[in-house]
């Protein structure tokens, strides 16, 4: 059954037991509320009565005058009990009423000053309402009316109220029907969008103007689907890339491998391949552990433990592998670490690795001229950095240097032996500690890259 259709469904049981249920109520209230009234109406009609009768007075012309004046049974009772009046019945058939003495309305009237019953007249036949007042030192008014006439006005209001509640159910019947229809289709969009994500279908979008918390998912639904198409078209580029790294070192090793295996082959030639594949292979080994690192920080395997780091010693343990490429390429190294600025709140293997990866990439772009790491003091924390002095980045690259295997250079960065993924390290490294990186760069004059580490570090 579609959904419409249960939830209008739902909503029709719901309404029908709420109908119900107010009829049930309503019904034995107005039955109540008529007998009170029609009780209270009786007593203001037999202290007219009681009013009415005086010494004196022919109690069966004022029981005929105040039952024509009415439109009731009035009936005059002496204090003996014996009937002395009735609007309903001649001067004849009065004398052969019973004795009222000990009718209920009348033994209460006279023991509280009221008397209220409802039973069968025993001299007419059909059920009847009384209310009997006392009169002081004459005897007993008593008012009466026929249950039908009070069933009738009962029976009168609840076909009224019937139709009422008729017309609500209908008119609730209506608006869960346009509830229903407006509930269900952004739901079952929903679905149709979940499925399209699960079949790996994401450009599906959900309807986003949905009211209340059905909207909020959609659009939360909607933004999944674009975050899992800046993850797909991640997903695809990754594996692109990771083949494409890899695949120059594995030809590579491939070749030579299978040159070592002709014996013709002289011992220099056989060290010189040996060498190129022990080359390859490392930078197979960088790429696999570089990405091994990243996976682990993206994933939340790896969770910072910031301390107080001492930022010279940290730059000194990064750069000290390198000086043979410095010294190789004439490079003069400098560092910068001026007071207010000479520790950081950070992991501290994250802030060693940091600065070598930093490093390395400078000497990497790097021909001629100094290479320079540095802190510098900023409002709520400390960068950490390397300038160098080398070809420098064009605007349009700038943006994109610290996504994972982008290079502005592809052929050199290879040749240098980069995996393409140390400034994505970098910034993921930085976040992780709540903090963010920076580049800024002039073709031809060099290039600067920083991290900033906060005071208070909030990890991701």
């Amino acid at each position: 059954m579609r959904l419409a259709y249960r939830v209008l469904l739902y909503s029709f049981t719901v309404i029908v037991l709420l109908v119900v249920a107010i009829l049930a109520i309503v019904d034995n209230r107005l039955h109540s509320s008529i007998i009170a009234e029609t009780e209270a109406g009786l007593a203001r009609e037999a202290r007219y009565v009681a009013a009415r009768w005086k010494s004196g007075d022919e109690p069966d012309q004022l029981a005929n005058s105040a039952g024509s004046s009415l439109g009731r049974r009035v009936t005059v009772v002496d204090a003996t009990g014996k009937v002395v009046g009735d609007s309903e019945f001649d001067p004849a058939e009065i004398h052969t009423l019973e004795n009222h003495l000990y009718r209920p309305e009348i033994i209460d009237a006279s023991r509280s000053g009221i008397g209220v019953s409802r039973r069968p007249s025993r001299s007419r036949g059909d059920e009847e309402m009384y209310v009997a007042l006392p009169v002081a030192q004459k005897g007993f008014v008593r008012v009466s009316v026929s249950t039908v006439s009070v069933d009738r006005i009962f029976d009168r209001a609840r076909r009224e109220i019937l139709i009422a509640g008729a017309a609500a159910l209908l008119l609730a019947t209506l608006v869960a029907a346009v509830f229903a229809a407006r509930v269900s289709k952004p739901i079952v969009e929903l679905r149709d969008a979940a499925q399209s994500l699960a079949d790996r279908e994401f450009d599906a979008r959900s309807m986003s103007g949905a009211p209340g918390e059905v909207g909020d998912l959609a659009n939360a639904l909607s933004q999944l689907s674009s975050r899992l198409s800046a993850l797909e078209g991640v997903r695809r580029d990754f594996v692109a890339n990771v083949s494409h790294e890899l695949r120059t070192p594995l030809t590579v090793i491939g070749g030579f491998a299978e040159t070592l295996a002709d014996p013709d082959v002289p011992e220099e030639k056989r060290k010189e391949f040996a060498a190129m594949i022990l080359s390859s292979t490392r930078r197979m080994q960088r790429i696999v552990d570089d990405l091994l690192d990243l996976s682990r920080i993206e994933s939340g395997g790896w969770i910072p433990k910031p301390e107080s780091v001492d930022v010279a010693a940290a730059a000194h343990e990064a750069v000290s592998p390198l000086k043979h490429h410095l010294s190789a390429k004439g490079l003069s190294l400098r560092t910068y670490f001026p007071s207010g600025a000479q520790t950081v709140r950070g992991d501290p293997t994250a802030v060693t690795q940091i600065f070598a990866n930093l490093s390395e990439n400078a000497v990497r772009h790097t021909t001629s001229g100094v290479i320079t790491v540095f802190s510098e003091a900023d409002a709520g924390g400390v960068w950490i950095g390397v300038r160098d002095t080398g070809e420098g980045i064009r605007d349009e690259h700038l943006p994109r240097i610290f996504e994972r295997f982008y290079r502005v250079d592809t052929s050199r960065s290879r040749e240098d032996g980069g995996t393409g993924l140390g400034l994505a390290i970098v910034r993921h490294l930085v976040e992780a500690h709540g903090g963010r990186v920076r580049a800024t760069s002039r073709v031809g004059e060099g290039t600067t890259i920083a991290a900033f580490f906060p005071s208070e570090t909030s990890t991701l």
